[in-house]
């Protein structure tokens, strides 16, 4: 008997070591691959000696100085004007084929031909008089044929063909003065914008209006709560926390700050929310590295010193998988269609019959809920934002985000920026509430039809899967595409506005249907499992796969890298398949790692992601996404500097990114997204319920957005 009892000890301590010793041998062949990689040093970029003696992309005169400077009887005028070079070509200049051959590495480079410049118009004014008439004649630089995208539309600013017919032919001999004299080298400058300490922007009818707005959402929130404490009788916190029997008081006391805070703390009674509750961790961690995502690229489009470590990036494994982070918007997807499809079958049981009216009340009842607060952030970009600082980099930043915001407003109200004036955004991260609507509305359409045709249902998502691989490869095919997502530096200068994969591939919904439906699919089996008390699968094979869904994810970024170190023949087959291959991966790693939480494959992990702490910061994802792009443009285009790129100056601005957004982020949730919510509550129940429909997911468990 006794020697049983060890024999069963001595298996179970060599099961145990098994298992340690398999995550063991999983993690070291990971690491081994990922070294691997990173081997492949960046031993092919440039040496440094020659990369300096190309001309600096961004340069700025010194913008305090030169106001400061400014004659008074021109301090009305413009003092400082931003402005793009193209070097002329000139192939009898070394340096000339060497800025020729290392730009037209377009995927990895820098264009080293295109130039950011800040002039003070009185050093320029004060250069040319100092020169004759025929050498200043001869260093004015006419445009030549350019044959790539080089400056930002002029109707994005304001005043700029006055500027550019005053200063234009100074700037122009201003800086091929600098250009002969350091380079030998010329070429054609063209103003962006000219700005100045008295080029104020003068108030107007929609800046009032946001005050008025404002003001009268805080009278509403001082009255509601007055009203809600009034009430309140001898109940103490505890009246705060439940629903009046009075329909009245409650829609009276919606926007009650004490109200709406209980709301967004509370702990939710539901067993399927409390067994979910690790989404709103999730959401979090992708809200923070979508701020890292958008930090990187705020960082090239504004303006800094050390070019050549950004670019050093593109020949480092492990920096493409920061190059190429953008696709983690997959997982976003993902899980919005996995609580859709949840709370879909959770209401569908519930009710004797469903209909296909019931998508435009549900699209209605959502757009109503979503709407206010992303409004109230749109008018804010459109009014104040431009008068909280100045700056040479300011009005690129700010006066452009007015401008496109007043053009393009209603394109953000319909949910159709995606498509309709892409390339002119008003709060661009915005394209991913659109895209996100708009596949809400098909997730709709297919649990909609999945329920009234349940003998097809295995054939209408088999469709919808073919559907949502065909046609991004088929946009791929004929447009010429690579096989993923290509982020490249000159892109970002412009904050991809005119980067064609971005508006084709990259932001419709219909490129991103895939990992929506993904998670559609995901959701509906998850509650069929659920509701028939399965425990779950916790074979080891499995559960080798969830552990090396990370270090596949990361490989998969790192995959990327052959589109950025080779020029594929396209149009080609391959390479149009490859693309919804790699990009709905993620809806396979998607499904495992949740998987593996919800089914507790590691006890310290769903710990982690079960603190209570996150249910309120997921909670306020949503208005802290539609809020971080504002802080983004005050952190960046602000500076009087040219920054200097590293990872603890990008790291330094995300948390300050983060933190700022969250605090926005509280303000807009209490004072307008939670009380329009509950207003909804109150005076829609009823009128959603004679159309016999599926109830929207709950405020508390609303997908909120990661990115741009």
């Amino acid at each position: 008997m006794e020697s049983d009892v060890v024999m069963r000890g001595k298996m179970y301590k060599i099961v145990i070591q098994s298992k340690m010793a398999y995550r063991s041998i999983v993690w070291l062949f990971a690491v081994l691959l990922i070294a691997a990689f990173v081997q492949h040093s960046e031993a092919e970029f440039v040496k440094l000696d020659e990369y300096y003696r190309m001309p600096k992309i961004y340069e700025y005169d010194d913008y305090d100085r030169c106001v400061a400077q400014a004659p008074l009887a021109l301090a009305d005028d413009a003092v400082y004007c931003v402005a793009r070079t193209v070097i002329k070509p000139d192939q009898e200049s070394s340096l000339w084929r060497l800025i020729e051959t290392f730009s037209n590495d377009t995927k990895r480079h820098f264009r080293h031909d295109h130039l950011d410049r800040g002039f003070c118009i009185e050093r320029c004014r004060q250069l040319v008089q100092s020169l004759d008439g025929q050498t200043a004649d001869a260093l004015y630089v006419d445009k030549f044929d350019i044959p790539f995208p080089y400056i930002i539309n002029a109707d994005a600013f304001n005043n700029v063909s006055g500027d550019r017919e005053r200063y234009g032919r100074l700037i122009n001999i201003c800086q091929n003065y600098a250009l002969r004299q350091q380079y030998n080298l010329s070429g054609y400058t063209e103003i962006e914008y000219c700005t100045g300490p008295k080029r104020t922007v003068p108030m107007d009818g929609l800046d009032i209006s946001f005050l008025i707005i404002t003001a009268l959402i805080a009278l509403l929130v001082i009255s509601s709560t007055w009203y809600d404490h009034y009430t309140s009788k001898q109940l103490g916190n505890e009246h705060y926390k439940k629903d009046l029997p009075c329909r009245k008081t409650m829609v009276l006391t919606s926007f009650s700050l004490v109200r709406n805070w209980y709301r967004l703390v509370s702990r939710s009674k539901d067993q399927l929310n409390e067994d979910l509750k690790f989404f709103q961790a999730i959401r979090f961690f992708t809200f923070c590295l979508v701020v890292v995502g958008h930090c990187g690229d705020l960082f090239t489009a504004s303006a800094f010193a050390n070019t050549q470590d950004r670019e050093a990036e593109y020949y480092s494994p492990l920096g493409h998988v920061l190059i190429n982070g953008s696709i983690i918007v997959q997982s976003f997807f993902e899980m919005s269609g996995f609580l859709l499809s949840i709370h879909f079958c959770t209401t569908q049981a519930k009710m004797k019959r469903i209909s296909w009216i019931a998508i435009l009340v549900t699209v209605g009842y959502r757009y109503i809920r979503l709407t206010p607060a992303y409004a109230f952030i749109l008018l804010l970009h459109a009014t104040w934002l431009p008068k909280l600082q100045d700056g040479p980099l300011w009005p690129r930043g700010a006066e452009v985000e007015r401008n496109f915001c007043r053009r393009n407003w209603w394109t953000n109200l319909l949910y159709v920026n995606n498509y309709v004036h892409a390339d002119e955004p008003c709060l661009q991260q915005a394209w991913y509430l659109a895209c996100d609507y708009q596949l809400f509305t098909v997730g709709l359409i297919i649990l909609v039809a999945v329920t009234k045709y349940k003998k097809y249902v295995v054939h209408i998502f088999s469709v919808s899967g073919v559907v949502a691989i065909l046609i991004p490869a088929l946009v791929v095919y004929f447009n010429h595409f690579d096989g993923v997502f290509v982020v490249t530096l000159q892109a970002e200068r412009f904050i991809y506005w005119i980067d064609e994969m971005y508006h084709k591939i990259y932001i419709p919904f219909h490129t991103n249907i895939g990992c929506y439906i993904g998670g559609v699919v995901y959701g509906y089996l998850y509650y069929r499992v659920r509701t028939s008390d399965n425990k779950g699968n916790r074979s080891g094979f499995l559960k080798f796969l969830w552990y090396m869904t990370v270090p596949c994810g990361i490989l998969t970024l790192m995959l990327s890298m052959i589109f950025y170190s080779y020029n594929f023949e396209k149009p080609s087959l391959w390479i149009a398949l490859f693309f919804p291959l790699h990009k709905n991966a993620w809806a396979l790693f998607g499904a495992i790692v949740l998987y593996g939480i919800i089914y507790n494959y590691n006890r310290f992990i769903k710990s982690v992601v079960n603190f209570p702490l996150f249910v309120p910061l997921g909670r306020l994802t949503y208005c802290a996404y539609i809020s971080h792009v504002f802080f983004l443009k005050n952190f960046f285009y602000g500076t009087r500097d040219i920054a200097y790129f590293s990872h603890v100056s990008m790291y330094t601005k995300v948390i300050s990114v983060i933190v700022a957004s969250y605090i926005l982020g509280a303000i807009v949730a209490l004072t307008l997204e939670f009380p329009i919510s509950a207003l909804q509550k109150h005076l829609l129940s009823k009128q959603l319920e004679k159309h016999s429909k599926p109830e929207p997911p709950r405020e508390n468990n609303n997908v909120s957005p990661p990115s741009a």
